[in-house]
């Protein structure tokens, strides 16, 4: 005999229905990036852009040794090359919706349990525009998500979606971490037109929403949706994913021709992060050249599997660039890389572990020199990139500045955060909508201070 509920008796139906407690977020509520660009803020910006100075040669033909036994001229003069630079202020924004008669109904219930809707929204609204931001953080500026791979059948149809295989190659940019859970995107080609890939469907997808990742295979499984966001079944690809096909954010308002760029700081809207405040590849960011001795000092790792002494190697050149005006206190990494170095700590003994016993902390930590460097793991980070942080010394400004703002609600002078949704067909929706934003940007004043290791494979 089947299983029947107790509805199924008389009057059954009516018995109150029993919530566990609490709701369980199925996604990461991870944003430890966030909280290191919240340390390196350092005030609300007050109009459209920054401008700061870089200092990039001391003049040192000026300095010349000359004959004791000898009249003759002292050196030809050679000034010192300070440059000023602008940094445009980028906005992020977002939507928080919900059911009018959902909240009122909750608004009026005496079980608390009832009237947390809103805060839930609220709460993981905030949550994405973190994580969002710990995100952008690890970009290049351009907003681009993931590329997809060089190979000739980059992509594979499962139970209706697609399971698509994303480049790991150094230059590549993004990686399978930037897409999270339940993102809406569109496919472009590098220069920023359509891409050809064809589902063979009656109805195209006009966009792609992320179901699945795997970090290990640096793949995502993405379905397709049309111009409602209903979503589509996939039966087959007739015309597969272009060579360095790459995924935007669905509403980026500026789809970059990525094959001319002039200038990471302005290609797009969102904020360029150390990919491209740390280059050392000729390219510009807020008009910095990242070459020479403006350019992050970086070292190739030779597509040689991860090893500490790629980390000692790195240092020494940072602090041979910038002196000793800095402490490195921390160094980020993918997941995966972090365990390579686990491996590591077995046989090399500046590696230590570090507990702290009156709050319960446990951590370990690489010990360069004078420096106790604490390694920790995000989900944002490439696999191929570790970046050692610096923190100034006394009296040293900060290497990295966010000049930005908390996320507040939009709203007019004594207005209500909340008001009722329009209709596309005239009047309004049952729906009550709000909206939040925040605008800053992030700048690197010493870009040879932060140490990268690119360029590595793993076990």
């Amino acid at each position: 005999m089947a299983f029947q509920n107790i509805t199924n008796l008389s009057l059954g139906d009516i018995l109150q229905i029993y919530y566990s407690d609490g709701i369980r977020t199925q996604i990461s509520r991870d944003y430890r990036d966030w909280e290191y660009i919240k340390r390196e803020k350092v005030a609300d910006p007050k109009g459209r852009q920054i401008n700061f100075q870089f200092l990039s040669s001391l003049g040192p033909s000026a300095i010349q040794r000359r004959n004791p036994g000898v009249v003759n001229n002292f050196p030809t003069a050679q000034r010192v090359s300070n440059s000023e630079h602008t940094a445009q202020i980028k906005e992020i924004a977002a939507t928080i919706e919900l059911d009018y008669n959902l909240w009122k109904r909750a608004e009026m219930s005496s079980d608390v349990r009832y009237a947390e809707p809103l805060r839930i929204e609220l709460d993981a609204k905030l949550d994405s525009l973190k994580r969002q931001l710990s995100l952008e953080l690890h970009l290049d500026g351009t907003g681009v998500l993931g590329q997809v791979d060089s190979t000739a059948t980059a992509s594979t149809v499962s139970s209706g979606d697609v399971i698509v295989q994303l480049s790991q190659a150094d230059t590549a940019r993004g990686h399978v971490g930037a897409f999270q859970f339940g993102e809406i995107m569109v496919v472009k080609e590098p220069d920023g037109t359509a891409s050809q890939f064809d589902s063979n469907l009656a109805t195209e997808p006009v966009y792609w929403k992320v179901i699945d990742r795997d970090f290990d295979n640096d793949r995502i499984t993405i379905r397709g949706l049309n111009s409602s966001f209903a979503d589509l079944t996939i039966t087959s690809i007739t015309t597969d994913f272009t060579d360095g096909d790459v995924f935007y954010k669905f509403a980026q308002p500026t789809v970059p021709d990525l094959t001319s760029i002039s200038d990471y700081g302005t290609v797009s809207e969102a904020m360029p992060g150390l990919e491209s405040l740390t280059a050392d590849d000729g390219r510009t960011v807020h008009g910095i050249t990242m070459s020479g001795a403006t350019a992050g000092t970086r070292f190739d790792a030779g597509d040689a599997q991860l090893d500490v002494t790629h980390l000692e190697s790195v240092m020494n050149n940072a602090k041979i660039n910038v002196g000793n005006a800095y402490n490195w206190k921390m160094a980020c990494l993918a997941p995966q890389s972090y365990s390579q170095f686990i491996n590591g700590r077995e046989t090399d003994r500046r590696f230590n572990s570090v507990d702290d016993v009156t709050r319960g902390a446990r951590k370990w930590v690489y010990q360069h020199r004078e420096d106790t460097i604490e390694l920790y793991s995000s989900e944002f980070a490439k696999k191929k990139r570790m970046y050692i942080m610096p923190e100034p010394k006394q009296g040293q400004g900060k290497v990295l500045e966010y000049h930005g703002t908390d996320f507040m609600p939009v709203k007019a002078p004594g207005g209500n955060e909340f008001h009722l949704k329009a209709s596309s067909s005239g009047g309004f929706e049952n729906t009550i909508v709000s909206y939040m934003d925040s605008y800053g940007t992030l700048i690197c004043k010493h870009p040879a201070a932060v140490a990268v290791v690119h360029n590595f494979t793993l076990a």
